[in-house]
């Protein structure tokens, strides 16, 4: 499984908002330093809108965040462009349930997976936007 680009790509755009806050950053703008259709750009910033995360303006174009840097934190941008779906992984639900191992496997797996879970979620809450700009020099 694999967390979908998205998430990047949302995070790239809230970045460039705060980055370039005194350009006009528009769909066509943002797709170029994405390097993403500005369609993509423009479904992205509909789920950060919705999730309270980003303002845009009509007419005029553009978006800025709706909140300062550090009170964005991964996990908000992680849930907005993932719809508030919390589960990320996901168990089979097929097995027959007199097979040994059939029968037990989501008794199994869930406790484990509900914990690397949350420790992602804690990892993701814990790093804001705020601290991607403060590194953002000393990446190579």
């Amino acid at each position: 499984m694999q967390i979908g680009q998205k998430f990047s790509i949302a995070i790239h755009i809230l970045l460039s908002c705060e980055y370039f806050k005194d350009e006009k950053n528009t769909s066509e703008f943002l797709a170029d330093t994405v390097g993403a259709n500005p369609v993509i750009i423009r479904n992205i910033i509909a789920l950060l809108k919705r999730s309270n995360l980003v303002i845009t303006r009509a007419g005029v174009g553009g978006i800025n965040l709706a909140k300062s840097p550090s009170e964005i934190s991964l996990f908000d941008i992680f849930m907005a462009v993932n719809d508030g779906e919390r589960d990320i992984f996901k168990i089979h639900k097929n097995s027959p349930p007199p097979c040994p191992l059939g029968g037990k496997i989501q008794s199994l797996l869930t406790p484990k997976f509900k914990s690397a879970q949350q420790a992602m979620f804690d990892s993701l809450a814990s790093a804001s936007l705020q601290k991607l700009l403060d590194e953002l020099n000393f990446v190579e």
